[in-house]
Order: C-alpha cells, then sequence, then structure tokens
C-alpha cells in the first residue's frame, strides 16, 4: 500500500510520512536527553596531613564546587594566594556558580573525612586549594576522581587515590 499527499492534504505515500514522523521521534528523544554538562566524578575526600605540614602551621583548605561552565576557566588558573584573597568576591558575585566547603588543616592531627552529596554531585568541576606559606600554585582539579586522597607536606600537598 502506498500513500501520496494529494491536493486536498491526503496522505497517500509512505515515502513522506514515515521519514517526517521518525524525525520528529528523534527530536523529542534528544530534547529529553539534553542535560547539560556531565557532572563530577568526585564523591569523597580524605584528608592525611604531616607533622610538618605547611612547616607544621596550620594552613586553610577549600573545596570549591563549580556549578557554571563560564568560571571554570578562571578558577583553574589562579595560585592558592589569589584564591583565598578573592575568595569572599567570587562568592559573592556568583552565588549559584558555585559552592566552597573550608577546613583549617593542623599538622600532625587527624584529617578530615569528605562525603560529596545531594546537590554537591551536580557540580562540573572541583578544585583544592591550600593556603601554604611556601610559594607555589597549591591548588589541584580532582573532579575526574571518584575517591580522593589529599596529602598535605611540607610545602605542598599531593593528590592520589586512596587504598581500597
Amino acid at each position: 500500500m502506498s500513500f501520496q499527499l494529494s491536493k486536498t492534504g491526503d496522505w497517500r505515500n509512505g515515502r513522506g510520512f514515515v521519514p517526517f514522523a521518525a524525525l520528529a521521534l528523534g527530536i523529542v528523544l534528544l530534547a529529553g536527553c539534553s542535560s547539560g554538562p556531565p557532572e563530577i566524578e568526585t564523591r569523597t575526600l580524605d584528608f592525611e596531613i604531616g607533622a610538618k605540614a605547611n612547616d607544621d602551621t596550620a594552613l586553610a583548605v577549600d573545596l570549591v564546587l563549580v556549578f557554571d561552565q563560564t568560571l571554570i576557566g578562571q578558577i583553574a588558573g589562579l595560585p592558592a594566594t589569589t584564591w583565598f584573597q578573592t575568595r569572599d568576591q567570587v562568592k559573592l558575585a556568583n552565588p549559584t556558580g558555585l559552592e566552597v566547603r573550608s577546613f583549617e588543616v593542623i599538622p600532625g592531627q587527624p584529617g578530615a573525612h569528605v562525603d560529596i552529596t545531594g546537590d554537591s554531585r551536580d557540580a562540573i568541576a572541583a578544585f583544592v586549594f591550600a593556603s601554604y606559606t611556601s610559594p607555589g600554585p597549591h591548588r589541584a582539579r580532582v573532579d575526574g576522581l571518584r575517591s580522593v586522597l589529599l596529602r598535605f607536606g611540607g610545602k605542598d600537598f599531593a593528590v592520589a587515590v586512596p587504598p581500597s
């Protein structure tokens, strides 16, 4: 049986209707599947603090969860000293674009365990900044790791995967 569109608008040729229906169905499916940027993989962070971390001085550590694509490039290039100097302004200028979780690391003390739960998992990037007294960027991007171990040493910190 074949269908063809007559002058009155009736479908009489299947060649026109089937491709149109397939195209319409594809558009509907694509619209339902678009979910924006991918969310971070990170679910946990653990802190391991050396006895002489930061030359035996307490240091501030920020976990920055980014929800706005335009902020990633700005934050990724900041050294920790600049981050800590401008953090409050960045937060005020972008109240829904990022979430900051702040910690204090004390040399020789047990480290924190942080779970990334709820809406925080919707972040599209995650950075860690540490306020070391020594020169250096003292930042890391950690959103590609499911579990993160932050090892705080004398002059800087390292990112590792915790042992299973």
